[in-house]
């Protein structure tokens, strides 16, 4: 991978995660979830990639578009946390009718 194709891919998931922030604050979980997984192999191809000599300025660039990216992160975050402690209470939930009716199923035969 070249300093631009590397760049490049930091680009990329910049937008895929500014994407993700789009959604979120819509409320398109399937969508969120589907640009993650999208993010995951851009992910992969930098992480499986040789490092790259950066000049100083393609350095600078490489830090402000992770600077973006984690600020996208912390946002979303933000965002799907109370979703998903909303879903750990409604799976709990579940869980207890569910012995519930486990339990008195049982008494009953």
């Amino acid at each position: 991978m070249t300093s631009n194709e590397m760049l490049a891919t930091y680009e990329t998931l910049s937008e895929l995660s500014g994407s993700m922030l789009m959604a979120a604050r819509q409320g398109e979980w399937d969508h969120l979830a589907a640009l993650e997984q999208r993010c995951k192999g851009f992910v992969g191809s930098l992480m499986q990639a040789t490092p790259v000599r950066l000049s100083e300025p393609e350095q600078r660039a490489k830090v402000a578009i992770i600077r973006t990216i984690l600020q996208n992160d912390a946002q979303i975050r933000a965002l799907t946390e109370p979703r998903l402690h909303e879903l750990e209470e409604r799976l709990g939930m579940m869980r207890t009718a569910r012995r519930s009716a486990e339990a008195y199923g049982a008494q009953r035969v």
